[in-house]
């Protein structure tokens, strides 16, 4: 009897510290009173845990700015954070137009970010690719305390296994990516979808009072929509949870995907159909320029006032408006985060809000908050470097 009461005591002081490392995470300034009762633990139970990670180094105390403080009476108190250079995670992204990576200390602050071209369509060739973007940016850490990789790619990821189930890429499909490349790495590796780790990467930046739940809307080549259920993300049975591209809209009598409607995707190829019939001038001046379409050449267009440009991005948007709604009215989340290139323009934020609310049901219009994150092209790389510090050191 001992035995079993000495291991659920340690069983319960370790799970008391990954609680209060979680909780010291996500604080702004952390202090021992607060942590106690945002956790319902007894202030004793912090101390002794936050003075262990104190003798180890890996937290520290800082003093609370005077524009923190409550008053200033009696002694300034200090908060407690993590050590910075305690240890660090490199994040990684397989995204549609680019690969990027970064090297992110215990802070959530950014050391180092790289950007390469988009992954190979052939697995093993992917494979040496992104282990050369890995090993580089291991050299920069410098021999630095390196936690592991964390990489996020698009498709149904099996994230325990390591595997990529499914993915538009067919020679990927079925492979071991994790362990192929922990072989090569050296390093532990942990993947999962690339849209599935921005949402892990918002909750666990997000400071002070946050939501329990929130959706994650995402509009890139394709549209996607993860949810956050009490700080974890909800994968679904196969490994494919939030792929509302692949729901469909009646259009007249056609069902058709949202991916083939709504997408940056869709935007693309309405586009280039109007530059094929001789049409949008300015687009394609900027085309034949750069060699490539991009979405920032077609929001320039729509932004100098091209009704043409302006009416294929307003039609995406009204149907990505009823794809989130759709989303809402079914889970009901509360807090929707918008995350998209197309946002950046005000024009486009107010349409996508006129059209989603349009088709909210009942209370959803008045009460369902939907906040637009700024774009900024490495957050999945940020994402998957969140998720890493999350699981090999958080949470352990």
């Amino acid at each position: 009897m001992t035995g079993k009461k000495g291991n659920s005591l340690l069983e319960t002081r370790r799970r008391n510290r990954v609680l209060i490392k979680n909780m010291i995470f996500r604080m702004e300034n952390a202090r021992r009173t607060a942590i106690a009762e945002e956790l319902g633990l007894t202030l004793p139970t912090i101390t002794t845990s936050v003075n262990e990670m104190l003798s180890e180094g890996i937290l520290e105390e800082i003093p609370i700015t005077d524009g923190k403080l409550v008053n200033n009476m009696g002694r300034r108190p200090n908060a407690i954070a993590f050590r910075a250079e305690a240890a660090y995670a490199i994040g990684v992204e397989l995204g549609p137009y680019a690969t990027r990576a970064v090297l992110m200390n215990l802070r959530g602050e950014v050391l180092e970010q790289s950007e390469y071209e988009s992954p190979a369509e052939n697995y093993a060739g992917m494979l040496e690719k992104i282990t050369n973007i890995i090993n580089e940016m291991v050299d920069k850490a410098k021999g630095r305390n390196l936690l592991g990789v964390g990489v996020g790619l698009p498709g149904f990821i099996d994230r325990e296994k390591g595997v990529i189930r499914s993915n538009p890429r067919k020679d990927w499909m079925g492979k071991p990516f994790a362990t192929d490349l922990e072989e090569r790495i050296h390093l532990p590796i942990l993947i999962d979808n690339n849209v599935r780790l921005r949402a892990v990467g918002h909750e666990m930046s997000m400071r002070g009072q946050k939501p329990d739940s929130f959706a994650y809307f995402f509009v890139s080549r394709g549209v996607a929509c993860p949810l956050m259920l009490k700080d974890d993300v909800v994968s679904g049975y196969t490994a494919g949870a939030g792929e509302i591209g692949h729901t469909v809209i009646s259009v007249g009598k056609e069902l058709k995907c949202v991916d083939d409607l709504g997408s940056e995707g869709a935007i693309f190829r309405n586009c280039q159909e109007a530059m094929l019939g001789g049409r949008l001038p300015e687009l394609r001046e900027r085309v034949q320029k750069d060699r490539i379409l991009r979405m920032d050449q077609i929001l320039e267009v729509q932004e100098l006032g091209n009704p043409e440009v302006n009416s294929i991005i307003e039609q995406a948007i009204g149907y990505l408006g009823i794809a989130l709604a759709n989303v809402v009215n079914l889970i009901n989340p509360g807090y929707v985060v918008a995350d998209s290139c197309l946002f950046q323009s005000e024009k486009n934020r107010k349409q996508l809000l006129e059209s989603a609310k349009s088709n909210f049901f009942g209370l959803n219009e008045e009460e369902v908050q939907i906040e637009f994150a700024p774009f900024e092209k490495f957050r999945g790389a940020k994402g998957a470097a969140y998720f890493l510090i999350r699981e090999k050191f958080l949470n352990i």
